[in-house]
């Protein structure tokens, strides 16, 4: 079975997986399954997940690996049999991504998303 990719390298993806987190990260790669039954994998470039901030109840970006280096642009390996869908985040989510883990912010970047 053929399948298509629908990112390119460096487009900013959100990724849902089995445990129920919302990955917002940068798309590196994917890999497609195999003969062997592995599904594959996709690879990822800082991934960020949505929280709250408990000081004043908006949406924030934080790591969704806390042990990785946040300046790293070394992929993260995510096993296909673990990611539900994947999709392209609204233009504000995808500003708001791109303003915190690169510093700039884009000139219609919208600090305050609304989820």
């Amino acid at each position: 079975m053929l399948i298509t990719s629908n990112y390119k390298k460096g487009d900013t993806v959100c990724v849902k997986v089995s445990t129920g987190e919302e990955i917002v990260a940068r798309f590196e790669s994917s890999e497609p399954a195999n003969i062997s039954g592995d599904m594959g994998d996709i690879q990822v470039v800082k991934p960020c997940v949505i929280t709250l901030n408990p000081q004043n109840g908006q949406a924030m970006l934080i790591p969704w690996l806390m042990s990785i280096d946040t300046a790293s642009s070394d992929p993260i390996t995510i096993k296909k049999e673990h990611v539900v869908t994947t999709n392209k985040p609204n233009k504000s989510l995808s500003d708001a991504y791109l303003q915190s883990t690169t510093g700039i912010a884009p000139a219609s970047a919208n600090t305050n998303f609304k989820l």
